[in-house]
């Protein structure tokens, strides 16, 4: 969590009971009587806000073990933004990718069906330049396992496991210890593999299965239309760009939540005829839609007992954030940042962060309103078990049209089919 904030607010140095860690700069600011920040750049009052929040409880070695001077994730995917032939694109997410995960190097792997063999796409790392001609097998490899069982494999002891595909190394002088590989899908269907190899310190985790997996799902349906205009979408461009600033805090719950979310909100939009352009959109918008929770302190976002209205204030606010967030990347639409900032508000003006009412909110944030309710209400949490989908759906009827739109509802209860 410290990390993103440094890089995301550019923060250059920290002074913690008159003691510098980092560099100062000529802009800074005081959080509380011991903490002192330096950015590169103005911070605006909601940042600000973040930053404190995040800073609450910091410790001094928390500060000590900051890198200031690490390469912004940002920057790295900046470039992505420019128009670059596919190939180049993927061997820069690769690098991102293999930054986020702290890993030596990663590939990617297309299903051959002539050869019913799996081909080295893109690669980066110690093994680049070597591998790029060999068959890995679908039987007899880990990623090949990995694309019949069509679920993420960890392997952290890959020398001992009888799977392991050892041309690879043997062709390429390589030693692979470690690997974690997920597959890529079209149209629900395995196309491919995304792996990384040789986590620099320590072992693969179920963290690095939560980023690997959504870098998978960002890429897989667009690799396959990419090729045919050479290029990735600018969309999707951004999106990793935000991914990447968020990463870090997506804990299981929320990460699960957002691919429901985004997965009822395309069926709902599909039933109202969105065009694929339009579909495409909402589906980064739900995707993303709870970002702005990276501004909310854990004891504040996991807290068992009921929050004060301070703190819920500053749960509300991770609205604002993820907009802000999300409408500082280089979007073809504007569409993406209202799903983020509008899907806690209501037709009646009763919801937050603004209390929009019906003709203020978008058709984005009108349609995560109500994907984002029944996921919440139908799947099972720590304090409650699941609802069954009737009851959501007569729930959602009973408050529309006075606080979700009635098309939309029906839209929901036909893409469900009740």
């Amino acid at each position: 969590m410290l990390e993103i904030i440094v890089q995301n607010f550019d923060i250059c140095g920290i002074e913690y009971k008159e003691v510098l860690y980092g560099n100062k700069s000529s802009i800074f600011y005081e959080t509380n009587e011991n903490i002192k920040i330096y950015s590169n750049k103005e911070l605006s009052k909601i940042e600000l806000l973040t930053i404190k929040n995040s800073l609450e409880n910091i410790s001094l070695d928390n500060i000590k073990n900051i890198d200031f001077e690490k390469k912004h994730i940002l920057e790295i995917l900046e470039i992505i933004t420019g128009k670059f032939k596919l190939e180049t694109i993927l061997k820069l997410t690769e690098d991102a990718l293999r930054t986020l995960l702290d890993s030596d190097g990663a590939s990617i792997l297309l299903y051959n069906k002539d050869k019913n063999v799996l081909n080295f796409y893109v690669t980066s790392g110690g093994a680049s330049g070597y591998i790029e001609t060999i068959d890995v097998p679908i039987d007899g490899s880990i990623a090949g396992e990995c694309f019949k069982q069509k679920k993420t494999i960890i392997i952290n002891d890959a020398g001992k496991n009888p799977l392991h595909f050892k041309q690879t190394d043997k062709k390429s002088n390589y030693n692979t210890k470690n690997l974690i590989a997920t597959p890529l899908f079209f149209d629900n269907e395995p196309i491919g593999v995304l792996e990384a190899v040789n986590k620099n310190k320590g072992i693969f985790t179920e963290k690095d299965v939560n980023i690997i997996e959504l870098f998978s799902s960002l890429i897989s349906n667009k690799l396959m239309n990419s090729k045919l205009y050479n290029e990735l979408s600018s969309t999707i461009k951004g999106i990793i760009l935000a991914v990447a600033t968020a990463i870090d805090i997506r804990d299981n719950y929320t990460h699960t939540h957002s691919k429901n979310v985004s997965n009822l909100a395309v069926k709902i939009a599909k039933s109202m005829g969105f065009e694929d352009s339009l579909l495409e959109e909402l589906e980064i918008s739900a995707l993303l839609h709870d970002v702005g929770k990276i501004g909310i302190p854990d004891e504040i976002l996991n807290k068992p007992s009921k929050l004060t209205d301070e703190e819920y204030k500053i749960i509300q606010s991770h609205t604002i954030i993820g907009a802000k967030l999300l409408s500082e990347i280089d979007f073809l639409s504007k569409n993406i940042p209202l799903g983020a900032l509008e899907h806690h508000e209501k037709l009646d003006g009763s919801g937050y962060p603004y209390h929009k009412k019906d003709g203020e909110i978008s058709l984005f944030g009108k349609i995560l309103a109500v994907a984002d309710i029944y996921d919440a209400l139908t799947a099972k949490r720590v304090y409650k078990e699941p609802w069954p989908k009737e009851r959501v759906i007569k729930l959602l009827k009973d408050d529309c049209p006075k606080k979700y739109d009635c098309d939309i509802i029906n839209a929901l209860e036909k893409s469900i089919n009740l």
